[in-house]
């Protein structure tokens, strides 16, 4: 995507005198982001004050260093990105791009809207987010960063879908501007203005200078995985063979959503950590503490890798597990001080290597513990120095460096639960609806006419979302097959993710997922047996 705005002679809007003009940062400006439209959405089974939501976000963003989210985008005569910051913002040149529909019915009665994903009781693959693109979309809402470049649009957009008993909030802009820990660090900012709270808004990192400029420069030590570098040859083999197969032999790719259910989640993790337990003649009384440490990412990493590579259990290849790494809490200590919002992109990547047969064959415990030990050894503050001077060397060439084998499978993992988004907090907005009980009532939805009076579920928050869908607007030079963002845990303990895979395999991959959802039943069914047997004395 870097080749095709460096070369193509593209119309840009008139310049304006009195914009600020700043250079995106190294980080920011990349093929990959430029390749990528992100918008996030998220349901709130609550009626929010669009205008309250709109002002605030207004206010934040007129704030002196905030001011920079509202910057145009720009292609420079030398091929690269930059941004043109109004010297004020109006009516005709907003901070960002807003609009607003409202619907006088409940959103169950809304065709579309009424698709959105719920939580289900098994593991289910649900929709695809694009499938919802208008609703959650204003018509002639930017769809490419060419959108961007040739009109003076505005990078934010904002569009709320206002129903008698819920809300719809959705932000959209291209990836070159913030990250998933970036969009965080706006709500969190958003929220604050908000609540009135604005002395608590950290202020902007990086506004003019690239903090991240000097990564890379001077690493002290080898990366780990120097060994594993494709050459440019290597690399373009590889890439090109992973092209042809999603595009041209397997006809394309699907993105679904997918819902795991909390106590499906809870046995996959305790599950996953038993495949590590120390051999019972090391460890009396059964003492959990002797494992070795797994988080529910290293576990979720793996057992989705199974998923989405189901259909390939026996065939003899190398398996490569991508997790995006942010790099925010690696360099707190010098360039990225967490007491500041870097709003940008910050991301590096960390590999997991296996075979194909381990893969299947041993545990689900063995892989987490494998996707453990590469965050160890390549995470830290030297080896993310390492691993960007490389990184710096391959994007200066216009290409992104590979690790692995021109015949690996790569799968893609971006966590977002960090970030824990299904806690943001609009309750500052919240309308309270004729014949609804005060805000937070458990025992009442409130809404119109159409609208049911059923009881809240007990772990209903008000203001919170309770469902949050992703969904990536990619340039079809950019194939996104095996990629897979977590957005995280929802109030019930729930996780959410999405994924892309090769067309015609998600049947497969709902097919192992009841499969499993089976034996896990069965499992529970019998621990309540031996349990009561065990009560009565047996």
């Amino acid at each position: 995507m870097g080749n095709l705005l460096g070369k193509e002679k593209i119309k840009t809007p008139m310049t304006i005198p009195s914009d600020t003009v700043i250079p995106l940062h190294f980080y920011d400006d990349t093929p990959v982001n430029r390749s990528v439209i992100v918008e996030f959405t998220m349901r709130f089974d609550d009626v929010l004050d669009a205008d309250k939501l709109r002002t605030s976000l207004e206010k934040l963003l007129s704030r002196r260093d905030w001011r920079k989210l509202g910057a145009r985008l720009r292609l420079n005569s030398n091929g690269k990105l930059e941004y043109h910051v109004p010297e004020a913002f109006s009516e005709n040149r907003p901070a960002f791009a807003y609009s607003h529909s409202t619907h006088d019915v409940g959103i169950a009665s809304h065709p579309l809207a009424s698709r959105l994903p719920r939580p289900t009781a098994k593991p289910t693959v649900l929709d695809d987010p694009s499938e919802f693109g208008p609703l959650l979309r204003r018509w002639g809402a930017p769809q490419t960063i060419l959108d961007y470049l040739t009109t003076d649009a505005p990078q934010l957009s904002l569009h709320i879908v206002s129903f008698t008993d819920a809300t719809i909030v959705t932000l959209s802009w291209p990836h070159t501007l913030l990250d998933a820990i970036g969009r965080k660090e706006l709500l969190a900012a958003w929220t604050a203005t908000l609540e009135g709270r604005e002395d608590d808004v950290k202020p902007l990192h990086g506004v003019y200078r690239d903090p991240l400029e000097s990564l890379g420069a001077n690493p002290k030590e080898p990366y780990v995985l120097a060994h594993r570098h494709l050459s440019p040859v290597q690399s373009l083999l590889f890439v090109l063979s992973y092209i042809w197969a999603t595009i041209f032999w397997w006809g394309g790719e699907e993105t679904r959503m997918v819902c795991v259910p909390a106590r499906h989640a809870n046995i996959l993790f305790e599950s996953a950590r038993d495949d590590l337990s120390a051999p019972a003649a090391q460890c009396a009384n059964d003492d959990k503490k002797l494992r070795p440490f797994i988080s529910e990412g290293d576990i979720l990493s793996g057992w989705i890798t199974r998923l989405a590579l189901v259909h390939l259990r026996h065939v003899d290849q190398t398996v490569s597990i991508m997790n995006a790494f942010g790099l925010r809490s690696a360099l707190a200590k010098d360039l990225l001080p967490p007491t500041s919002a870097y709003v940008g992109n910050a991301v590096g990547s960390v590999y997991a290597f296996l075979s194909m047969r381990d893969l299947f064959a041993q545990p689900l415990g063995y892989t987490a513990a494998v996707v453990r030990r590469s965050i160890s050894e390549q995470g830290t503050r030297d080896q993310v120095e390492a691993h960007a001077a490389i990184e710096r060397a391959a994007l200066r060439q216009g290409r992104a460096p590979v690790f692995g084998n021109t015949k690996m499978t790569p799968v893609m993992i971006s966590n977002w639960s960090k970030a824990k988004f299904f806690e943001t907090d609009f309750s500052a907005a919240l309308v309270a609806r004729p014949g609804s009980a005060s805000d937070g009532d458990n025992n009442n939805n409130g809404g119109g006419d159409d609208d049911a009076t059923t009881p809240r579920p007990p772990e209903y928050r008000p203001g919170r979302p309770t469902y949050i869908q992703p969904n990536g607007l990619v340039n079809r030079q950019l194939p996104t097959r095996n990629s897979f963002p977590i957005v995280g845990k929802d109030a019930a303990g729930n996780y959410w993710f999405s994924g892309t895979l090769q067309h015609g395999l998600w049947g497969q991959v709902q097919e192992a997922l009841d499969a499993e959802y089976r034996y896990f039943s069965q499992h529970d069914e019998n621990v309540r047996r031996l349990q009561a047997e065990k009560a009565k004395g047996f």
